[in-house]
């Protein structure tokens, strides 16, 4: 029996002495240190102390030490003077329980998100269809381009420079270090979505007339339609001048302009990941079919002549949409179809961009929606770095203004914390959204991390502060996947979900000897992942993995019957 309490009811052997607490007092709950939840990474000690803010909570104490035990304390605070229990594990006679003294809420709370790894991997004993992990993905759209920033009339635009990107680049392998010595495994790299018509844009700055025909490209200006605009197929504007027709722009013409001539040395390009972002940023809402097509094959060609598309990681199939528009307008979609791409990221800050079914899932387009059958959009988190920003003074000020911010820019990245640490411990996969002026360290002032390091962009900040937070709470590994490889993740998550998988455990002489992995019809097109304490004697063919500290996840395939799995190590019930 597995019980948990939200409201005052004492498990047997304790006592609930009284409610401690409305949800505007404060206390901190922190895992007791003991054996039973190393299995879910978690850590133990104040030092992994969670807010209570938000959550009811009791009061209680331990009155039979016999059958119960104390796995986790609130700490004192201005209403209690003392250490509490927060929760418990009772044994009696075999039969066992686990109560927390507080009310849970995963869609709000950071703190419930983070406690239920506790719950589900003590009540599976860790053996459970499914598997474990946390993505780290924070994308970088716009380089190439330069940005107007926030309300600052001395500095109109700030465009990166080669030594920003060499701080970044030498900044990557440190990062990486930490995040491997606290949470082994863990992999880190930025990703780069590009506008190659930036590069001519710089380079026609520095080169006289006819040393780079074409020039850039300059589209006509229309009004921007709404977010959300459906547009009729066949219809839009042209917004692309007459000429050029095709892609004629030579390689001595892009490096008339430092910054591409700094990707296009090889150390440098394969420091990061790298995907497409449209040639000029022209948004798609409504424009026709050729503009978008056009859009897509140019950033192509720059991408393939200045060997980015040969990159040691880069996603062939993805892109990036210019301010996430084109998501309704079918002829974008089938351009982008046709030129061989077949995921895109997507906006979860609008709610139709987002799976109505499963929130897990990605959208697949529609004719009756998206104008057109198949493509796929998957999930990505804005933050509270703002895209035209270089300066926490900047990016506070657009936080107070436009998102009801307040306090400093500490108190942002609390915020910040707290909404990404709900999303790490509530296995969302999806990246975040940066933008290339929140790179920017040239000329910067240090910021000062939670921990200490000190760093000089916007962008280092929140990966130090996500990568600190996470360590101090769990041991799991963070992992970046390029965009390609993050949609197909989504995809076979929706896929096997639709299958119906199951799991059973085979039983003998009071241990878990075993497992069955069935389906619908014991098929499914994804395989399904299976966490096994200890691993199994009869792997097989199938896909094995353990990173770092996860446990070992075996990859089942279905094809018309259901798989046995034989336990190198069987568990205790």
């Amino acid at each position: 029996m597995v019980q948990l309490d939200v409201y005052p009811q004492a498990a047997f052997g304790t006592n609930v002495i009284r409610p401690c607490c409305d949800d505007g007092v404060e206390q901190l709950i922190s895992f007791s240190n003991t054996s039973s939840f190393a299995q879910a990474g978690l850590r133990t000690g104040a030092g992994a102390g969670m807010s209570t803010f938000g959550l009811y909570h009791y009061i209680t104490e331990i009155t039979d030490p016999s059958t119960t035990w104390e796995i986790a304390q609130f700490a004192p605070n201005s209403q209690v003077s003392r250490t509490s229990t927060a929760a418990v594990i009772n044994n009696f006679s075999g039969r066992e329980q686990m109560a927390f003294f507080i009310t849970w809420a995963t869609s709000f709370s950071t703190t419930s998100n983070y406690l239920q790894h506790a719950y589900i991997t003590w009540m599976t004993r860790g053996l459970y269809a499914g598997f474990r992990r946390v993505g780290i993905n924070a994308q970088i759209d716009d380089m190439m381009l330069g940005t107007p920033i926030y309300k600052d009339p001395a500095a109109a635009e700030y465009r990166l420079v080669p030594d920003d990107m060499t701080t970044i680049k030498n900044w990557i392998p440190t990062v990486n270090k930490k995040m491997k010595s606290l949470n082994p495994g863990s992999t880190f790299t930025p990703e780069i979505g590009y506008n190659g018509n930036g590069n001519f844009i710089k380079a026609d700055q520095q080169s006289n007339v006819d040393e780079c025909k074409p020039h850039p490209i300059y589209t006509d200006f229309r009004p921007t339609a709404d977010l959300e605009f459906q547009k009729p197929l066949g219809t839009g504007y042209t917004l692309w001048p007459a000429t050029p027709l095709n892609y004629t722009y030579s390689l001595a013409c892009t490096k008339k302009d430092p910054l591409s001539v700094w990707f296009q040395t090889t150390s440098n390009r394969d420091a990061f990941y790298h995907i497409s972002h449209t040639f000029t940023h022209e948004h798609l809402n409504n424009v026709t079919y050729d503009d978008v097509y056009k859009e897509i094959q140019f950033n192509q060609k720059w991408l393939a002549q200045t060997g980015l598309d040969s990159a040691a990681v880069f996603s062939s199939k993805g892109m990036i949409p210019p301010a996430i528009t084109g998501m309704h307008n079918g002829d974008a979609l089938r351009a982008f179809y046709d030129l061989g791409l077949r995921n895109c990221v997507g906006d979860n800050a609008r709610p139709r961009l987002r799976n109505t079914q499963n929130t897990m899932w990605p959208i697949i387009s529609n004719m009756a929606e998206y104008g057109f059958e198949g493509f796929n959009i998957i999930p990505r988190w804005p933050s509270r770095i703002y895209y035209n920003c270089d300066t926490p003074r900047c990016t506070l000020q657009e936080w107070t203004e436009t998102g009801n911010g307040n306090g400093d820019f500490v108190n942002l990245m609390n915020e910040e914390r707290k909404d990404v640490m709900r999303y790490f411990f509530g296995l969302y996969r999806e990246g975040y959204m940066f933008h290339q002026i929140n790179l920017r360290n040239q000329g910067m002032t240090n910021i000062n991390t939670a921990d200490g390091t000190q760093v000089r962009s916007l962008y280092q900040a929140w990966v130090e502060y996500m990568v600190q937070e996470f360590s101090r709470l769990a041991n799991w590994p963070m992992v970046t996947l390029k965009q390609d490889d993050l949609a197909q993740v989504f995809f076979d998550r929706m896929t096997r979900d639709k299958c119906g998988y199951t799991l059973s455990w085979k039983v003998a002489s009071g241990k878990i000897t075993g497992v069955t992995v069935g389906a619908n019809g014991n098929t499914c097109a994804a395989p399904i992942p299976v966490t096994i304490p200890g691993g199994v004697t009869n792997a097989g063919s199938y896909r094995t993995e353990q990173i770092g500290s996860d446990p070992f996840t075996i990859w089942v395939k279905l094809s018309g019957s259901a798989v046995t799995l034989t336990l190198k190590t069987p568990i205790t019930m």
